[in-house]
């Protein structure tokens, strides 16, 4: 290829690509679109609307619970495809190919995005919304109900897997004594010939854990950059392999409300509140009992969540029980956006009590956003939110005592806060720095596009 027409190409994938509404990015959901099960699924939600009020060029594509193969339909102008449960990679293929996005951006089923992606040839960012993307027991916390430093492997991660699997705790004595070849051999033989509840998925659980590490490998190797919302998931996913000229830190943003916060002085903190899934990784538990200890009649714990399984039910149930006698926590299950607003204006401070390595805390921002100030563990992405002293106040996990002694200071002192210091990401930012990395993917598909014209040339 001449020096002339290398430059001309160049300019035309520049201008055809510049940095912005005419590039067009596939948006792939973490789930249904429309659910509001989860910060991921709220922040896709986010980010495309703001996508829409920036008039980019933009199409989606949504996983749904139902058998109806892929259907197109209409998102505030924007053409958004449902691809369900029985639909085969190669239709999703073709017609992500129909589509043909300059970028594709993975929120969900993101192994399958890259290798549909690297067929056709077109750049795959990859966001991390939770510790699941590396964890086969999805949270990042190991058996003893710490955050993860390990890597992966099936020796390292069978206990957690086994103790996510019911009544699989009390094989691992057994199973930890075979060897991952052993361990694969009997996890396919169940797989190909048999079922017996309990026994099957206990079984099996060396054959998830490779799985994963398939799965996660094929990320890696075949995705261009990924976003991570926070240091502490971009440290876990380098110490797992991820090449750190692939890693982008960008915290999440959020719609900003148009309630401003105010000079806030409490002589005395009375009302705490948590707002979020209802479950053992996000430490109700530790939260629970560290309320329960103290000693003043006159402060009240507002829960507000529910559950999204079995096991969370169950969860919630127990611990429902367990502090039924104590009037001053109040239970609310799961409260409509539009009604929560009105409920925690009166509320002095939100707790966010997570045992697990928590990427970005959605609750979190809200709250700082509104001016609630936030007392978070250490959990990784409340260390990016949350500036101690500042606009809320972090303790590490588990510490029952630690956050017990901080809920009766701020009972007993207050607290006092400034407007400056609640200043949130708005989505509006973010959707701004997401396009900057898609551009960068572009650019470096130009150049890889360029060498091997030259190369061919050459020969």
């Amino acid at each position: 290829m001449s020096s002339n027409t290398n430059a001309s190409f160049q300019k035309r994938w520049k201008q055809e690509n510049t940095y912005s509404s005419r590039m067009h990015i596939l948006i792939i959901s973490s789930g249904d679109f429309f659910s509001t099960y989860g910060g991921g699924q709220v922040y896709v939600k986010n980010l495309v609307d703001e996508m829409i009020r920036q008039k980019r060029r933009v199409t989606l594509l949504s996983y749904v619970d139902r058998n109806s193969g892929i259907a197109r339909k209409d998102y505030h102008g924007i053409d958004l495809y449902e691809v369900s449960q029985d639909a085969k990679e190669e239709d999703i293929s073709s017609t992500i190919q129909e589509i043909s996005p300059d970028v594709i951006h993975a929120n969900g089923h993101k192994a399958q995005a890259c290798r549909i992606g690297k067929s056709l040839r077109i750049p795959v960012v990859v966001t991390a919304h939770h510790g699941g993307i590396v964890c086969p027991a999805a949270s990042l916390m190991n058996s003893n109900y710490e955050i993860c430093k390990t890597t992966l492997s099936i020796k390292r991660c069978l206990k957690c897997v086994l103790g996510n699997t019911r009544g699989g705790i009390y094989a691992y004595p057994i199973l930890r004594l075979f060897s991952e070849k052993s361990l694969l051999t009997i996890g396919s033989w169940f797989k190909r010939h048999l079922f017996v509840y309990w026994v099957t998925p206990t079984c099996m659980a060396g054959l998830q854990i490779r799985q994963k590490e398939k799965e996660w490998q094929g990320i890696i190797s075949q995705c261009n950059r990924m976003i991570a919302p926070c240091y502490s998931i971009a440290e876990a996913m380098q110490r797992n392999g991820l090449p750190s000229n692939k890693t982008s830190v960008i915290p999440h943003g959020i719609p900003i409300p148009v309630y401003k916060p105010k000079p806030i002085t409490t002589k005395h903190c009375r009302k705490f509140y948590y707002i979020g899934r209802i479950c053992h990784i996000k430490g109700i538990h530790i939260m629970l009992a560290a309320f329960h200890k103290i000693n003043h009649d006159d402060i009240e714990l507002h829960i507000i969540g529910g559950t999204g399984n079995k096991r969370d039910a169950r969860y919630m149930e127990r611990y429902r029980k367990e502090y039924a006698s104590d009037n001053r926590i109040k239970w609310y299950g799961e409260i409509s956006h539009n009604q929560l607003e009105d409920l925690i204006k009166d509320f002095d401070v939100m707790i966010h009590p997570a045992v697990c390595l928590e990427i970005f805390g959605l609750n979190i921002a809200e709250a700082i956003a509104i001016g609630k100030p936030v007392l978070a563990t250490r959990c990784g992405g409340a260390e990016m939110q949350v500036v101690d002293g500042k606009n809320g106040w972090l303790i590490e996990p588990n510490d029952i005592e630690a956050l017990r002694n901080k809920i009766e200071d701020l009972v007993l002192k207050g607290f006092s806060f400034q407007p400056a210091d609640f200043k949130v990401v708005s989505i509006e930012e973010h959707c701004n720095e997401l396009y900057k990395v898609y551009q960068g993917v572009l650019d470096n598909k130009s150049q890889s596009f360029n060498r091997n014209e030259t190369k061919t040339d050459t020969l």
